[in-house]
C-alpha cells in the first residue's frame, strides 16, 4: 500500500489500537513522529493544487464537485459553531480543561482520543481517507503535555462568536500540509483554487469531527450521523482523471464506492440540513430549475426554500438554474463577517483569541444585561450574578473588562478581581480562590502573579 491508502488493516471495527498504529506508522513517513510536525524527508505525491495538468483543473470545476465542496463547507461551519458553543459551556461550567489535564490519566485520555477517531471515521466512508492530511491526530500529539495537545487543537478550531454560523470555516495551519498544497501561481486556474479548497475541506472536517467526538465521549454523549447522498459523479470524467494521473486513482473502486454510498445515503434539505423523516415530511422537493441542469438541490418546506433563496451560502437566487454560477460564488473573495449590532464588546485585537470560558461569560452577560459579571458554578448549582451598586464603580469595572476582553491585560484583570472579590467571598459556595480560578480560565491571567508584578513596579 502507498502513503495514505485507506482503509487501514486491521479496521477500526476489529482492532482500533492496531488500526490507529497502522495509521501512525504511515503518517510518520511524511510528517515525522515528533510532537512538532515537520517533513520526514519525502513527499508521497505531487502537489494536488499546482502540479496537475490544466485539463484536471477544468474537471475540478464540474458542477457536482463544486456543490459537494459547498455542502461540506456549510457543514463544517455549522459544526465549528456547535463545537464553540459546547466548549464554551464545558470549559466555564465544568472546568473541562482541568479535568482533562489533571484528573485523567494518560491511558484514559488515549481511550477518549481513540473513541473520537473511530466515531469520526465511522461517520462517513471518506473520512478515513482524509486522515493522511491530519498528522495532528496521533495519540502522542493529542496527549502531549498532559493532554494540552488536544486542547490546543480544540481552541484552533473554535470560533469567536457563539451565535453566528460563519461564511467560511476556520483552518489549522500545518507546515507540511500547507507546503504540499501551496498554490505557487500568482494567477491560479480556478480549478486549482477549488482543488485546494476541497483538500482543506476534507482535512478540516475530519479535524473538527474528531475534536468534537472526543469532547462528546468525555461526557458520555454521542451523535448519530446520517450519510448525505452526494451529487452524481460522471464515470467518464472519473476515467479521464484516472488516465491523466497515470493509474494513481482506482477509478473502478471509486465508482463502486460512490454507488454504494449513494444507496446508503439520503437527501438532506439544503437549508436546514435535515432529511425528510427528521423534517417531518414525506419527501423533499427538488428545485426544478437546478434539476434541469443536473444540479440536485432539495428542500423540506417552502420556508426553508425562501431562507436559502435569500440568505443561503450562497443565496440560491444567485445560482438558481445557472451553470457555473456556484463555482463563481464559492471562489469569490469572502466578504467580512458583518458586525453584530447587539454586541456590547469591541472585537478582539489582532492576535488575541478569547477563551471558551470567556465566550461563555460574555454570553451570560448578554442574556443578563443588568449584571456586571457572573460567578459561574457547575451544574446543578446556580450561577451568581454580580451587580456593582456604585455607578462609578460599575463604569470603572466595565472599562477594565472592555480592555481585558480585547487583549491580554493582566493589570485590568487584577482590577476586576479587586472589585469582585468582596462579592465572591459572600457568595454561597464560591470564595476568592474560585474567583481567581475563573479569571484564569477566562483571561489566562494569574491574579497573584499580576499583583506581585504590580507591587514590584510600585516599590
Amino acid at each position: 500500500m502507498g502513503f495514505g491508502d485507506s482503509p487501514k488493516s486491521p479496521s477500526f471495527q476489529k482492532d482500533r489500537r492496531g488500526w490507529n498504529a497502522a495509521w501512525e506508522r504511515d503518517l510518520a513517513t511524511l510528517y515525522g513522529s515528533a510532537v512538532d510536525i515537520a517533513f520526514a524527508g519525502r513527499r508521497p505525491i505531487t502537489s494536488l493544487a499546482s502540479d496537475l495538468p490544466t485539463e484536471a483543473h477544468e474537471m475540478m470545476l464540474a458542477d457536482a464537485n463544486v456543490l459537494n465542496v459547498q455542502i461540506m463547507t456549510t457543514q463544517i461551519c455549522t459544526l465549528q459553531r456547535d463545537l464553540t458553543r459546547k466548549a464554551a459551556k464545558r470549559f466555564a461550567e465544568d472546568d473541562f480543561e482541568s479535568h482533562w489535564t489533571t484528573r485523567c490519566s494518560v491511558k484514559q485520555r488515549e481511550e477518549f482520543i481513540l473513541e473520537g477517531l473511530v466515531r469520526a471515521c465511522d461517520a462517513s466512508p471518506d473520512f478515513e481517507e482524509h486522515r493522511k492530511w491530519c498528522p495532528e491526530l496521533t495519540l502522542k500529539r493529542l496527549n502531549h503535555a498532559s493532554g494540552r495537545g488536544y486542547l490546543d487543537l480544540l481552541k484552533k478550531l473554535t470560533l469567536q462568536d457563539l451565535d453566528t454560523i460563519p461564511n467560511d470555516f476556520k483552518t489549522v495551519p500545518n507546515v507540511v500540509y500547507d507546503a504540499i498544497h501551496d498554490i505557487k501561481d500568482p494567477n491560479p486556474h480556478p480549478g486549482q483554487v477549488l482543488g485546494k479548497k476541497a483538500g482543506d475541506s476534507g482535512r478540516t472536517y475530519l479535524l473538527t469531527m474528531v475534536v468534537w467526538n472526543i469532547l462528546l465521549a468525555f461526557y458520555g454523549e454521542s451523535e448519530n450521523y446520517g450519510l448525505v447522498k452526494g451529487q452524481r459523479d460522471d464515470p467518464k470524467e472519473l476515467k479521464r482523471m484516472g488516465q491523466m494521473l497515470g493509474g494513481e486513482v482506482d477509478v473502478k473502486g471509486i465508482i463502486r464506492e460512490t454507488a454504494a454510498n449513494r444507496l446508503r445515503g439520503e437527501r438532506h434539505c439544503t437549508s436546514c440540513g435535515l432529511p425528510a423523516e427528521k423534517a417531518g415530511v414525506a419527501t423533499l422537493v427538488a428545485c426544478q430549475r437546478c434539476k434541469a441542469i443536473d444540479r440536485l438541490i432539495f428542500y423540506c418546506s417552502k420556508d426553508c426554500q425562501v431562507v436559502d433563496w435569500k440568505t443561503g451560502h450562497p443565496p440560491h437566487k444567485t445560482i438558481c438554474g445557472k451553470k457555473g454560477a456556484i463555482a463563481e460564488a464559492l471562489l469569490a473573495p469572502k466578504a467580512p463577517e458583518p458586525a453584530n449590532d447587539d454586541d456590547d464588546w469591541p472585537p478582539p485585537s489582532p492576535g488575541y483569541t478569547r477563551s471558551p470560558a470567556l465566550l461563555h461569560q460574555l454570553k451570560l452577560l448578554k442574556e443578563n444585561p443588568e449584571t456586571d459579571y457572573v460567578l459561574v458554578q457547575p451544574h446543578p448549582h446556580p450561577d451568581h450574578g454580580v451587580i456593582l451598586q456604585d455607578a462609578m464603580g460599575s463604569l470603572f469595572f466595565k472599562l477594565s473588562m472592555t480592555r481585558a476582553v480585547c487583549e491580554h491585560a493582566p493589570s485590568k484583570v487584577l482590577m476586576m478581581y479587586e472589585q469582585l472579590e468582596p462579592t465572591a467571598v459572600r457568595a454561597p459556595g464560591f470564595g476568592a480562590a474560585k474567583l481567581k480560578k475563573q479569571l484564569l480560565k477566562e483571561y489566562g491571567v494569574d491574579v497573584d502573579e499580576a499583583k506581585a508584578a504590580r507591587d514590584k513596579a510600585r516599590s
